[in-house]
């Protein structure tokens, strides 16, 4: 987006540089031991129910880097504050619509509440919440699937616009929820500026992938009429 004054570009940044001193006190717990990581990553399948074993080895670290690539983080493979913050936050969605109980820990009960979810919609009752059981769910998987889901509101087409959204924003972010330009502060995945825009769509903008993605489609509506109108500003200027 276009730069503004260099006093708006550093109130900006130092806003985003104080997210990871949030993000303990939003987080269901403050650490998680790493049997409970296996469970959540196993109970929406990222890994294999044998991948349960108290050890944070290769298995789990790759399972964690899948799930931080599908929810716009960095992909490092650790288990820091905000890939808690995100897991818990995707188990709790999952636990509403089966109706276990949102305490973002994919327990015994959440696992028999999925399964007989699944039953009751003909979906293979095995209590994991995989890609077909979050799709029928309405739980958006990626970062990708969660602006997709937003396009009819917007009046656009999947097919016809997707593909221009996905340029601007891998060009601008990389579809990062914490993406931050080191120039002009420009923050998340539509790369608000400042950061704090955002909030017009939510107090959770900082943080939620949905909260950033409503504002920046409702910011290219609004301007543009459209990704691809979008897309093309952005291929003469290197804004939009």
């Amino acid at each position: 987006m276009k730069k503004t004054s260099a006093l708006r570009a550093l109130a900006a940044g130092v806003l985003a540089a104080a997210v990871l001193a949030l993000l303990p006190a939003q987080a269901a717990q403050a650490t998680d031991s790493t049997t409970w990581v296996q469970r959540n990553l196993v109970g929406i399948g990222y890994l294999a129910s044998g991948g349960v074993d108290g050890n944070y080895g290769p298995q789990t670290t790759a399972a964690v880097r899948s799930f931080q690539h599908d929810n716009g983080l960095d992909e490092d493979g650790v288990y820091g504050g905000r890939t808690e913050l995100a897991l818990h936050n995707k188990v709790a969605e999952v636990q509403r619509v089966a109706g276990s109980g949102a305490d973002g820990a994919y327990g015994d009960g959440t696992t028999g509440a999925v399964s007989t979810w699944q039953h009751s919609h003909n979906l293979s009752n095995d209590g994991i919440a995989g890609p077909a059981t979050m799709n029928a769910m309405g739980v958006a998987r990626t970062v990708q699937i969660t602006a997709q889901w937003k396009f009819p509101a917007h009046g656009w087409s999947v097919s016809g616009q997707f593909g221009c959204l996905d340029q601007i924003y891998n060009h601008e972010s990389g579809w990062k929820v914490y993406a931050t330009n080191p120039s002009s502060g420009a923050y998340g995945i539509p790369q608000s500026l400042p950061g704090d825009k955002m909030a017009s769509a939510g107090s959770d903008w900082r943080t939620n992938p949905a909260t950033q993605l409503q504002w920046g489609l409702d910011y290219i509506q609004s301007r543009y009429g459209s990704p691809c109108n979008a897309w093309s500003f952005w291929q003469s200027h290197n804004w939009y």
